[in-house]
């Protein structure tokens, strides 16, 4: 079986699929990439399924050193990855592509140029235990994953065995490779989920079940001012400053069913927005919910960064949904095609 070595972990590389979303009534978060579209665009290069796991590097990179000739494909942030061959020989690597990775070659991740969440998909999947029907990581409850936590140097991952269409493409690339013992990529790439703006980011929202709850000048503030994603944030969710809402109406709340996308606004006025990795309830106020269409866009934000929030109507929602399907499946579809050829 393929495996592979964790040289250098990273701030935080996880082992994520696309989650557990049938385990929410009992309490489990979802889980899962943050990224789903750039994790499955990744799978997808690599003739994997979409559920395949992949490695999730946030912010900073890993350092992988690989056993056997390897098929991978590199989606989201932009973390300038390079492959060192054992005469230390260095090649900058392609993303959004198929990449053939000689036995022996190490590649090296640095901190995200752009973006905040990079993955790395490998044909066969990582081959980490299934539990409850995911082999994502739930840092929070330590399970899943590569022993329910992040990753670590020295950590050694199992490969499974890779779709008949990723072991095609690595046979077809290798005899490309076999004079230069580099890293062979197709001339071809599926088009990029785009990253957010490095200064600002504005993410559309529907109303929340106590929107109605906050004062005018709360309201005005929340779709007129400018958020600053603070350092305590991570997969559970974001907390922003810099601009403090107020609470027209107050009430005390049962905790009820929340989603990633969630704006609560905890009793100091900075809303937070919950992520993959949050409890399926909450018992803040819940004045907003960022539309699925720009989930992507938000699991590519940093600590430091700013966002805005526009409101759409649950309708145009769900055409943004319905478009931003439409674009990947046409991109999983071209990569799809691309492979058999």
């Amino acid at each position: 079986m393929n495996r592979i070595h964790i040289i250098r972990s990273g701030l935080c590389s996880t082992v994520q699929d696309l989650g557990r979303a049938k385990f929410r009534h009992l309490g489990v978060p979802l889980g899962g990439a943050l990224d789903s579209g750039a994790h499955e665009v990744a799978n997808r290069l690599v003739g994997n399924s979409a559920h395949a796991a992949t490695i999730e590097m946030t912010l900073t990179g890993a350092e992988i050193e690989f056993i056997a000739e390897t098929l991978i494909a590199i989606t989201g942030a932009d973390m300038a990855a390079t492959r060192h061959d054992r005469d230390n020989l260095t090649q900058p690597l392609a993303q959004h592509c198929p990449l053939v990775i000689p036995a022996g070659s190490r590649i090296r991740f640095q901190t995200a140029r752009r973006g905040c969440r990079c993955y790395l998909a490998i044909a066969g999947g990582i081959d980490v235990p299934v539990v409850m029907e995911s082999r994502s990581t739930a840092l929070r409850a330590t399970f899943g994953g590569h022993c329910g936590r992040m990753l670590v140097a020295g950590d050694e991952l199992a490969i499974g065995t890779p779709a008949e269409t990723g072991r095609q493409t690595m046979e077809r690339l290798s005899a490309k490779q076999a004079n230069t013992g580099m890293p062979i990529f197709q001339n071809w790439f599926v088009r990029p989920i785009d990253l957010p703006h490095p200064d600002m980011a504005t993410l559309r929202i529907v109303t929340g079940t106590h929107t109605s709850w906050l004062s005018r000048s709360g309201l005005a503030r929340l779709l007129e001012s400018a958020f600053r994603i603070s350092a305590h944030s991570d997969r559970m969710g974001y907390r922003l400053t810099d601009q403090q809402l107020e609470l027209e109406h107050h009430a005390e709340l049962l905790s009820e069913g929340v989603i990633p996308g969630t704006l609560q606004l905890p009793p100091d006025g900075n809303p937070i927005l919950l992520m993959a990795d949050s409890a399926p309830t909450g018992g803040y106020p819940r004045i907003g919910h960022v539309i699925a269409a720009d989930l992507s866009i938000a699991a590519q934000l940093r600590p430091g960064q700013f966002i805005r929030f526009a409101m759409v109507t649950l309708d145009q929602a769900q055409v943004f949904f319905r478009q931003q399907r439409r674009m990947l499946t046409k991109a999983l579809r071209m990569a799809e095609l691309m492979l058999e050829h």
